[in-house]
């Protein structure tokens, strides 16, 4: 038997493969950052206070928001254009992250207003923290193909019950300042939409998934054409 004196450039260290596992931990350290980042900034706005918090509040959000666009970004080539196959598994398990952070700031935030002690300043920011963790788990999202959301959203619909259900005691069973009711029916509103809206997957995303698709698509045939 002969074998060739050469090792062939396809084999398990060639150079698409080195670099899909290069982004395999460029776009992992970038994400995690981005989220522990996003985690400490709403650990300071609950604990020490939003007033406390706003002088560096869009210093803070900007270089977090810029870890998670690189982390993304390396994440979509890494899987569309170098086809990383361990990546997704663990892209999955961030998004799971993701929406029990999401469910877990959702019940602080119905403490703090079932107790009526918030300002308008305030009640903005819970919903704004809020939206940004569902869109940071929307994003993930994004990066997996044929990933569906339905399943995340029985968490949030079964906390908006519970939401709903403290609306009608909070203001039918005890003393309440009627004042809070609309913050309280917006929050609602909100995030039962948005759990409605995963639940009934209608494909509004669809748009954008399939023109991240075809972009990256047309990004990793140039590849494998140059290899």
């Amino acid at each position: 038997m002969t074998r060739s004196p050469h090792p062939s450039p396809r084999g398990p260290f060639s150079m698409r493969g080195m670099l899909s596992i290069l982004m395999l931990f460029a776009s992992l350290g970038a994400l995690s950052i981005a989220l522990i980042a996003g985690a400490r900034l709403i650990f300071d706005i609950l604990g020490v206070g939003l007033e406390n918090s706003l002088p560096t509040l869009p210093t803070k959000a900007l270089v977090i928001g810029l870890a998670y666009g690189v982390g993304w970004i390396t994440a979509m080539i890494a899987i569309r254009v170098y086809g990383n196959l361990v990546l997704p598994f663990i892209i999955n398990f961030m998004i799971w992250g993701c929406l029990v952070g999401v469910c877990a700031l959702y019940l602080l935030v119905l403490y703090r207003m079932y107790d009526q002690t918030y300002n308008l300043l305030r009640f903005w920011a819970y919903l704004t923290i809020v939206a940004s963790g569902l869109g940071a788990m929307v994003g993930l999202h994004l990066i997996l193909e044929d990933h569906d959301l339905r399943p995340f959203s029985i968490p949030l619909l079964v906390i908006c019950m519970i939401h709903l259900a403290l609306i009608v005691f909070r203001y039918v069973f005890t003393t309440a300042n009627p004042g809070y009711l609309w913050t309280d029916l917006l929050f609602f509103i909100a995030m039962a939409g948005f759990g409605y809206l995963m639940l009934a997957h209608i494909g509004l995303l669809s748009p954008l998934r399939r023109q991240l698709t075809n972009y990256f698509d047309k990004n990793s045939r140039m590849i494998r054409t140059e290899d």
